[in-house]
């Protein structure tokens, strides 16, 4: 398959705000369904699988966010070093949106208080639950605007080991929402979740920019 046109970051961000659930992909991810490791996850021919599955045959209300390669962005001539890669492995009937909603690195457009107020709305008044390491901004920013907020703790490295445990105690908290920063096993996290119905949003590192924004 070529790799061909995604969605904007704003038309992401639009189909989230109506309920779907989001799993990115950035380079750690393909690096993973190469059979290699990346410094989160030693390699795993299982967290690979899973990934890939994830790519190809996502949940029906799951939004999956692979780099765009729009020439505008400051990291282009980067991320076009992975475009044939990850095209091999695109499923040519499935509609692939944008990863960097939570990425002003690469889609630096996205820093406007008119973006944060609709990633802020995703969460605003609804049980949240924040699946982050304790020191994540994420959990700071969620705490303004939640109607009701809970933590799941994950590890900085090698959560994936711990991927069962993490859903079942993401469920018990019963979420309108979860939000999951923790690499690799936020993108698996966020299918697993939606197949059960549940919204689930990987938002990476976006605590620190929607912050700023926000202030």
């Amino acid at each position: 398959m070529r790799y061909g046109w995604i969605k904007s970051e704003w038309d992401t961000l639009t189909e989230c705000s109506e309920g779907k659930s989001l799993a990115r992909f950035g380079d750690g991810e393909l690096k993973l369904m190469d059979g290699q490791g990346y410094f989160r996850e030693p390699g795993n021919d299982k967290l690979g699988g899973e990934l890939l599955k994830v790519l190809q045959y996502p949940a029906a209300n799951l939004c999956v966010g692979i780099p765009t390669m729009s020439p505008d962005g400051p990291k282009f001539t980067n991320w076009c070093r992975h475009a044939e890669r990850f095209a091999k492995l695109l499923n040519p009937d499935v509609v692939y949106y944008s990863a960097f909603v939570t990425r002003p690195d690469s889609a630096p457009w996205i820093q406007t208080k008119n973006f944060a107020l609709l990633f802020q709305s995703l969460w605003e008044k609804k049980r949240v639950t924040v699946m982050s390491e304790r020191d994540n901004k994420i959990f700071t920013l969620v705490q303004r605007t939640a109607g009701k907020l809970k933590h799941v703790a994950c590890p900085h490295s090698e959560a994936y080991g711990k991927i069962d445990e993490l859903e079942q105690a993401i469920v018990e908290t019963e979420p309108t929402i979860a939000l999951l920063s923790c690499g690799p096993t936020a993108t698996c996290l966020a299918n697993r979740l939606a197949l059960r119905g549940i919204q689930a949003i990987d938002v990476g590192s976006a605590g620190g920019y929607l912050l700023k924004l926000l202030a």
